[in-house]
Formats: C-alpha cells, sequence, structure tokens
C-alpha cells in the first residue's frame, strides 16, 4: 500500500527515554517510519540542553523552543479563562505559526496527535486544511485530574482543583467530538471518554514493548532487593513514592529488615535516603534502563492516581521482572492477580504481596514466566504500528465527523 505522509503533532521531543511518555511518543515515530510511512513531527523542545537530532532518524523534526514549566502566576492568571491549567501550559502563537507555514508549505495524508494537550492544533490542521485527525490518548487527562483533585486536602488547593476537574472534562469531550478518531490504549480509559462524549469515534489499541526489553539478559539480582523506577516530576509517581515509603515499605522491614528499596528515575527525591539510611538508596536517572532493572528481584507500582497504561508494568514484564502493583497501576493491562502479577490496593495487601513474591520462588518463577508470554504475545510496537497504519486509513477513507468552515483557532 501507499505509504502515508503523516503530520505528528507532539507536546515534547520524545529525548531522552527517560519516562513512559516519551517512550510511547517515541516508538510511536519509530515502528510508523520501519513500516515505510514518510512523518514530519512539530513537538515543543522543552529541555533544550537535550540534542533532537536522534528523532531525525525516523522523521522530520521541527522542534519549537517552550517552557511549560508550572507557575503561581500562571494558575493564577489561569482563573480568567475557561481553558484547563495543564492545556493552557501548551498554548504557543510561535506553535501555530510553523503549523500554518507547515500546513501551507508540505502535503499530509494525516494528523496524528499525542496527548490531549496538543488537540487544538490537530483540530487547527483540520479546520485549516481539511485533515483527518487522529488524537492518541496516552491517558484520559479527565480521570487523572479528577483523581488528584479528590484527593486533595488544603480547602483552597482543593477548590482551585474542583474548578479544574469540570472544567478538563468539558475541554476532553469537546475535543473527543473534533477529532475524527480518538485511540486510547485502554479499554478502561475507551469507556471513560464515551461517558463524557457517548457519540465520540473511540477505540482503544495499547502501547507497546521496545524489542530490547524482550532481548535476554543474564540477571544476577541484589538479593531482597525491590524497584520503583519512573519519572517523578510527574505528580502520580511523586504520589505512589510517598505512600510506598511513609504507609507499605515499613511494613515490609518489620517482617524482613534485610529487604531494600531502590529509587530509579529523573528527579528521584532524596531525602528518604535520611529516612531510612542504607534501606532506601536513590539511584536516579539511568542511561540504559534494562541494565539497570536487571539488578533486582522485581518491581513495585504503588500507583494511587493516573489512568492510560503503564509502561513500567510491559518492561517489567517482557525481561521477565515480577512486578506487585495497586489496581489502578495495573490498569488497563491483560494481566490477572496471582497468574501474571501480584494486586495489592491496602498497605497490607501490597506489602504481602512483595513478601511472598520475595519468598516463594515458585509462586515468582510461574508470574515471571506468565508475564513474559503475556507481553510477547500481545504488546510489540509492530503490532500497535500496524493497528495505528489501519486507523488512518479508515478516517482517511471516510467521512470526518464534524465538518467546519475554516477559522483561526488562536482564541479556542
Amino acid at each position: 500500500m501507499k505509504p502515508l505522509r503523516i503530520l505528528q503533532i507532539s507536546p515534547q521531543v520524545p529525548l531522552p527515554l527517560s519516562d513512559g511518555g516519551k517512550v510511547a511518543i517515541f516508538n510511536t515515530t519509530k515502528y510508523l517510519a520501519r513500516r515505510g510511512h514518510e512523518l514530519t513531527m512539530l513537538a515543543f523542545h522543552l529541555d533544550r540542553s537535550v540534542n533532537p537530532d536522534p528523532m531525525r532518524e525516523y522523521c522530520q523534526l521541527i522542534a519549537v523552543p517552550h517552557s511549560n514549566k508550572d507557575s503561581l502566576y500562571r494558575a493564577g492568571k489561569n482563573l480568567f479563562t475557561a481553558v484547563p491549567y495543564g492545556i493552557s501550559k501548551y498554548r504557543s502563537p510561535i506553535m501555530l505559526a510553523k503549523l500554518e507555514n507547515l500546513l501551507a508549505s508540505r502535503t499530509f495524508d494525516v494528523v496524528h496527535v499525542d496527548h490531549l494537550h496538543m488537540a487544538h492544533y490537530g483540530v487547527h490542521a483540520k479546520r485549516s486544511k481539511g485533515l483527518p485527525v487522529l488524537l492518541r490518548e496516552h491517558n484520559v487527562e479527565s480521570t487523572i485530574v479528577e483523581r488528584f483533585a479528590d484527593s486533595v486536602r488544603i480547602p483552597v488547593f482543593r477548590q482551585w482543583m474542583q474548578l479544574q476537574k469540570r472544567r478538563i472534562k468539558k475541554y476532553e469531550a469537546e475535543r473527543a467530538g473534533q477529532c475524527d478518531l480518538n485511540c486510547t490504549v485502554t479499554a478502561e480509559d475507551s469507556k471513560r471518554l464515551l461517558t463524557l462524549l457517548p457519540s465520540a469515534n473511540v477505540r482503544d489499541i495499547p502501547e507497546g514493548i521496545a524489542e530490547e526489553f524482550f532481548q535476554t539478559v543474564n540477571r544476577e539480582p541484589i538479593p531482597k532487593s525491590i524497584c520503583l523506577f519512573g519519572s517523578f516530576d510527574w505528580l502520580p509517581n511523586r504520589d505512589s513514592l510517598s505512600w510506598f515509603v511513609e504507609d507499605i515499605f515499613p511494613r515490609v522491614l518489620e517482617r524482613d529488615p534485610e529487604i531494600t528499596l531502590y529509587v530509579v528515575g529523573k528527579h528521584s527525591p532524596k531525602q528518604y535516603e535520611v529516612r531510612y539510611p542504607g534501606k532506601i538508596v536513590i539511584r536516579g536517572f539511568a542511561p540504559d534502563l534494562k541494565s539497570e532493572l536487571a539488578q533486582y528481584v522485581l518491581t513495585v507500582v504503588p500507583l494511587r492516581i493516573g489512568a492510560g497504561i503503564r509502561m513500567k508494568i510491559l518492561e517489567s514484564f517482557a525481561m521477565g521482572l515480577p512486578v506487585v502493583s495497586t489496581s489502578i497501576g495495573a490498569e488497563g493491562i491483560k494481566a490477572n492477580h496471582g497468574e501474571h502479577l501480584s494486586i495489592g490496593d491496602t498497605p497490607t495487601e501490597f506489602a504481602e504481596g512483595i513478601l511472598r513474591m520475595l519468598e516463594d520462588s515458585d509462586f515468582r518463577s510461574t508470574v515471571q514466566k506468565n508475564a513474559k508470554h503475556l507481553a510477547d504475545q500481545n504488546y510489540r510496537w509492530e503490532h500497535v504500528a500496524y493497528q495505528l497504519e489501519n486507523a488512518y486509513r479508515e478516517i482517511m477513507d471516510g467521512h470526518p465527523r464534524e465538518r467546519v468552515a475554516p477559522r483561526s483557532d488562536r482564541s479556542s
């Protein structure tokens, strides 16, 4: 079939591969390019110290310098607009001008938008050139905001978050109706999006696992080691680490004081090492995540806030690393408690899952084998790219769900 000319709009240059969000965007580009498609990526360059050139192996990259840093000024200013705060941080007249130049100078078959934060640029491309738009909802953002808003206890902050919750639900529903297809990563997220807008065109296509995680590695893990990894500039990961250290880890150490927690990922908070000297080790960012993870007996995913799919669980499965997670952490993955991983939603249940995984070698071996097979059969990037290609062709051949006259999108 004829290769497609794809305009991919991304909230960030997905380098380095330091978190699940970047990994998902990077591999989407990489594996679509491997299928012979011509990709142009328009992305914010949030960290000027990062060299974006490696992306050019897979796409033509237009990187737009930008800052999405939180600030009290931005938060206060946001009170006087209807746009959700998290979305407003990705509004840029420079980005819009770059998009307009691209649309005027090049021809595209389809627009792929990564994340709700960039959806208004996709809608602008549709209004300007009549291009079909696929919105890749790596997370249903309103679910994350709602879960966090409902957990806030500080009165003023809770009131502000409740306002954001109402705004993001309305905004996500509007954008879902404006895009030709909304691709979530789990069936659960598809249901959530349809709850917001029953008429939305929604399909779930999972994320994948890079092939290197399936390659055999000689593992001689540190005895009684557990690893919590992720990017700790993301609030749900910070919350998960705090909950683990405050409520779960003491129960684990009470039963077995020789167990050690290793924290891996950028922006890892150092303060927990002081609280448990020698029992919590902050490793920080790992340039070679696979080699780093190979050192540990198991990984833990104590997430209480989130949506989408956890790449860290899928990567652990592919490596044969046992996983202990909450239900929210494992959400959207076709895995069963006691068969592919251990699930615990209270501190006691979670601690018991860790202890059983460490103490029962037969159970651990069975879980490892089952999880690796599950990952191999269901979560390879090659299959994800194939499904996305089919989705593009469907919306190109069909009739857009919303046809509107071209107009400026600067104020929407």
